[in-house]
C-alpha cells in the first residue's frame, strides 16, 4: 500500500509541476522526434544562447506560466538546444539556418518544418504566435514549400515573405523589393501589400511618400484604422531617431514633418504631441515645465508599453531642463521595473558625465 501511495504522490506532483509551465525534456532532437510520433505530438524547439537577454526572459518568466504548461505539454514534446555549445544545439542551428535568437521550431513528428520565428513574446499572445503552426496561411514550412514550388501569387508571396522576414535566417530586402517592383500602383493598393509599407518605408522614404500621396484610397481598400497605425507608427519612429540622438533634425526640419502629420489627420495618435513637446524641448532646451505638466496629465491615459516607450527616449534626452524632483517624478510613472533601472543607470552616467574632472 505505501508503495501504491508513493508512486501516486510521484504521478500526482509530476502532474502539477507539468501545469505550472512547459515541461521541457532532456532529449535529442532524434529522440524528441520519435517520442512525439510515439504520443502523436508535435515538436518545439527553444534554440537559445546563454547571452540573450530574451532568451533568459522566456525562460524565467513566460516558460512557467501554467497557461503555457497546459498549453504544450499535451500537445508538444518540447526541448532546449543552446546553439553554442555540444553537439546538438549548433546542429539545430545549422540545420534551420538560425541566426537570431530566441528562434522556436515547431515539426511534425516526422521531423518536417511546420513553423519557426524568432523573437521572445510576452504574455499568452506567444500561444498566438505558435498557433500560426496550424494555419496554412501563416505557416513557415507550408509558405516556404510553396514558394519553392514556383507560386507566385500575390498573396502567397505576400504571406511568404512576412513569415520569412520573422525568422531572421536571412536578408529578406532584396526579395522585397523584387516583388514590390513586380506590382503596379494600383495592384500595391491592398491587404496583402500593406506590410511593405511599415517596417519597410521609413519616413521619407520613396514608398512612404507613395502610402502618403495615395493615403485615402488606402484607407478605403484596407480601412482607416489599420493605415493609421502604420503611419502612427513611421512618426513616432521618427521622433524617437531624434531623441535618441540617432538622426539630426533642426527645428524646421521637425515643423515641416508636423504639417505633413498634421494634414493627414490621424486617428488614434495619442502619443504623438507628446513626442513632439518631447522633441520641441530636446532641440531648444525650453518648455520643460509645460512637457512635464503634460506628461503627467496624460501618462495614465496612454497604455503601458506606450508610455514606457516615450519616456525610455525622452528622460535622457531632456533631463537638463527639469529640476532633479521633477524627473524623479517622470521616472515613477515608468511601468516596467527594467526600464526604470535602465533610464536611472543612464541619468547617473550622464551626472556624473557632466561634473568637472
Amino acid at each position: 500500500m505505501k508503495k501504491c501511495i508513493l508512486v501516486l504522490a510521484i504521478v500526482l506532483s509530476s502532474v502539477a509541476l507539468f501545469a505550472q509551465g512547459v515541461n521541457f525534456q532532456e532529449l535529442t532532437l532524434k529522440e524528441a522526434c520519435a517520442k512525439a510520433k510515439a504520443e502523436n505530438k508535435f515538436v518545439f524547439i527553444d534554440c537559445y544562447t546563454d547571452w540573450c537577454g530574451p532568451c533568459r526572459l522566456m525562460t524565467e518568466e513566460i516558460f512557467p506560466m501554467k497557461e503555457m504548461g497546459d498549453y504544450f505539454n499535451p500537445k508538444y514534446i518540447c526541448i532546449k538546444a543552446n546553439a553554442e555549445k555540444g553537439e546538438e544545439g549548433p546542429a539545430i542551428k545549422e540545420k534551420f539556418g538560425i541566426k537570431a535568437y530566441p528562434t522556436f521550431v515547431i515539426l511534425n513528428n516526422d521531423g518536417n518544418l511546420i513553423h519557426m520565428f524568432a523573437g521572445g513574446v510576452l504574455g499568452l499572445e506567444f500561444i498566438d504566435k505558435v498557433e500560426e503552426s496550424f494555419n496554412p496561411e501563416l505557416a513557415f514550412g507550408e509558405l516556404q514549400k510553396r514558394y519553392n514550388a514556383g507560386e507566385r501569387s500575390k498573396k502567397l508571396t505576400s504571406s511568404y515573405l512576412q513569415a520569412l522576414q520573422h525568422t531572421y535566417t536571412t536578408n529578406v530586402g532584396p526579395l522585397i523589393e523584387e516583388f514590390a517592383n513586380s506590382l503596379s500602383d494600383d495592384e500595391l493598393i491592398c491587404e496583402e501589400c500593406l506590410f511593405l509599407f511599415d517596417e519597410h518605408a521609413r519616413l521619407g522614404s520613396s514608398r512612404e511618400k507613395f502610402l502618403t500621396q495615395h493615403v485615402e484610397k488606402f484607407r478605403e481598400v484596407v480601412g482607416q484604422d489599420k493605415v493609421d497605425q502604420i503611419l502612427n507608427r513611421k512618426y513616432e519612429a521618427y521622433y524617437c531617431g531624434i531623441l535618441g540622438k540617432q538622426m539630426a533634425a533642426t527645428t524646421t526640419d521637425v515643423e515641416q514633418v508636423n504639417k505633413q502629420l498634421e494634414a493627414l489627420h490621424l486617428t488614434g495618435v495619442t502619443s504623438l504631441p507628446l513626442y513632439q513637446a518631447a522633441v520641441a524641448t530636446y532641440l531648444t532646451k525650453e518648455g520643460g515645465e509645460a512637457l512635464f505638466e503634460m506628461i503627467k496629465k496624460v501618462s495614465g491615459d496612454l497604455e503601458n508599453n506606450d508610455i514606457d516607450r516615450f519616456l525610455y527616449f525622452t528622460i535622457p534626452a531632456v533631463n537638463e531642463v527639469w529640476s532633479e524632483d521633477q524627473s524623479k517624478q517622470i521616472v515613477a510613472l515608468i511601468n516596467k521595473d527594467d526600464i526604470r533601472t535602465q533610464i536611472i543607470n543612464t541619468l547617473e552616467r550622464q551626472k556624473k558625465a557632466s561634473q568637472p574632472k
